[in-house]
């Protein structure tokens, strides 16, 4: 018997945008611009769209652009071509003003054949801090409506959510990706504390290790779709968002479904691959930690034994480096812009493979402490959410490394797990539990206390993985950590202007059994700094 849904914690009032969501599409204006060409993304003509009884749009999700005030793309797909796809969009109340033409991208699954339609309709100059609601159609089908909020400007309250790891919430082909129910409940979860958005720490659906990548992406997306219709789910990819063959990095599957905010790069293979948004006082920051990571974690057997192109294209999963330093750098721009900004107050970062982690699961990756780590030091990063590893962990804030440590092991610089002074080190959390089966069991983890560490991989190549070298060490930057709760997802509710000068986030975690719709607050901490601008507060 399935459960209804819950979140235990006591929730605000039905806000605005679930008000919308209550009374069904009402009127709507909005303004908007033309699309503009993204570039990295593969488009074809395969031939002319059926019009009479074409299919539904499904897959309805929603990003910010790199200014979430005023930038929204709406996303979706179809299993065939179709003719004349458009948004609709306006506010509520006052009637459908906008209709925006949808860029189509397409790509073909190297593994299958099969290609797939996606379509993206970019919004701009939009009102910030502002319910709106859509209708996305095309010739032949009924509309499909979602609605959003873009984000405040200024220094307003807000909260976000964040898990990595979720997989789909049934069995899709021959069952061969990972599957639980919980995949599914932790969408409603997240959906009931009705944040402005949501960030999914990489590992989204495992299609790269499904013998049906396409109908795997299907399910992750239709699943998620009753919260990322009306919010922004931002990604960051993770290694099984690797999926070989599609693209020259593996990601032209994800870099097709998504519509991401521009990072700059001159070389459209990069697109989408890392960005930054800004949302009120917090720019938010999603990097791609296969670039820097020393463990081989894109590999699949089954893709390389069944893409018929694997051996002629001299195809490699293994994509440590791929940037040749491109990423590092944008990283340290954007870091120190940020820094900078006196506007800005929090730096969050969101990635998937972690950089500290007491789980003999996958581990810390020595490659994230050797490239990323020294620049959220330099740059006083704030907060930094991962995944991979599938189980939940928080540090205390974090600068430097321990006296000769030979393995940049992180020390922190205080030892209250309550209350958390973030200009002294970046806290780093680990959500890992979004849904995968395969959670971490508690014999995974040493007593006494130690972290574990890929400090390098054996010998390897495309067609054999190369096994990663792990080792142990203290781990006095460990701060809490859950070894008996499988799932869960993280809040984080923004208040720029807390008494003396100060700007906090309170973050909770909710974690459930596996097979239990009932998410409960376990563990709850506030992160504290000083706000920068002290005048013409917004409240």
């Amino acid at each position: 018997m399935s459960e209804e849904p819950s979140v235990a914690r006591s929730q605000p009032a039905l806000g605005r945008r679930a008000l919308l969501r209550a009374a069904g599409v009402a009127g709507l204006t909005a303004a908007a611009v033309p699309l503009l060409e993204r570039p990295g993304v593969a488009a074809e003509l395969v031939r002319q769209p059926t019009v009479a009884g074409a299919p539904s749009p499904e897959q309805l999700h929603v990003q910010f652009g790199t200014d979430a005030a005023s930038q929204i793309t709406v996303s979706w797909a179809t299993p065939e071509r179709v003719s004349q796809p458009r948004l609709r969009l306006g506010r509520h109340g006052s009637g459908f003003g906008t209709s925006v033409d949808a860029q189509e991208r397409v790509y073909v699954e190297a593994l299958t054949g099969q290609t797939v339609w996606t379509y993206h309709a970019e919004l701009d100059r939009l009102a910030s801090d502002t319910d709106f609601t859509y209708a996305v159609h095309h010739r032949g089908a009924p509309p499909v409506e979602g609605t959003f909020r873009t984000a405040p400007r200024g220094r307003k309250r807000f909260r976000f959510t964040s898990f990595g790891d979720q997989a789909v919430p049934a069995a899709v082909g021959q069952g061969l990706g990972p599957w639980s129910a919980n995949s599914g409940y932790i969408v409603d979860a997240v959906e009931a504390l009705d944040p402005l958005f949501h960030l999914v720490n990489g590992d989204l659906c495992y299609a790269n290790v499904s013998d049906d990548p396409v109908g795997t992406w299907r399910s992750f997306f239709n699943n998620n779709m009753r919260s990322a219709r009306n919010r922004p789910w931002m990604p960051c990819a993770g290694n099984h968002e690797n999926e070989v063959g599609n693209g020259p990095q593996g990601y032209l599957a994800y870099q097709t479904r998504f519509a991401l905010p521009c990072n700059d790069s001159k070389v459209p293979d990069f697109a989408g691959n890392w960005y930054a948004f800004t949302v009120g006082s917090v720019r938010v920051i999603s990097i791609n930690n296969d670039d820097v990571c020393l463990q081989d974690g894109g590999f699949s057997g089954y893709r390389r034994d069944h893409v018929p192109t694997y051996a002629s294209a001299s195809s490699n999963p293994y994509i440590h480096g791929y940037s040749q330093g491109e990423q590092r750098a944008w990283l340290e721009r954007t870091l120190a812009a940020a820094r900078h900004d006196r506007d800005i107050d929090w730096i969050v970062v969101f990635m998937h493979q972690v950089a500290m982690s007491s789980a003999h699961f996958n581990g810390a990756d020595l490659g994230i402490r050797q490239e990323f780590v020294p620049l959220f030091d330099k740059y006083g990063v704030d907060l930094v959410l991962g995944g991979h590893e599938h189980h939940f962990e928080r540090t205390f804030p974090v600068r430097g490394i321990l006296p000769g440590s030979s393995l940049l092991t992180p020390a922190p610089q205080a030892d209250d797990a309550t209350v958390i002074d973030t200009t002294r080190g970046t806290v780093h959390m680990i959500i890992g539990g979004g849904g995968h089966p395969a959670f971490t069991p508690p014999a995974s983890f040493d007593a006494p206390h130690d972290g574990v560490v890929i400090y390098d991989v054996a010998a390897g190549s495309p067609t054999t993985q190369h096994r990663a070298l792990t080792t142990t060490e203290p781990a006095p930057w460990s701060a809490y950590r859950d070894l008996a709760t499988p799932y869960g997802f993280a809040s984080f509710d923004v208040e720029p202007n807390a008494p003396g000068g100060k700007t906090t986030i309170t973050v909770s975690h909710f974690g459930a059994a596996a097979g239990s719709s009932s998410y409960t607050e376990l563990d709850r901490f506030t992160l504290v700094r000083p706000r920068k601008h002290q005048h013409g507060m917004d409240g």
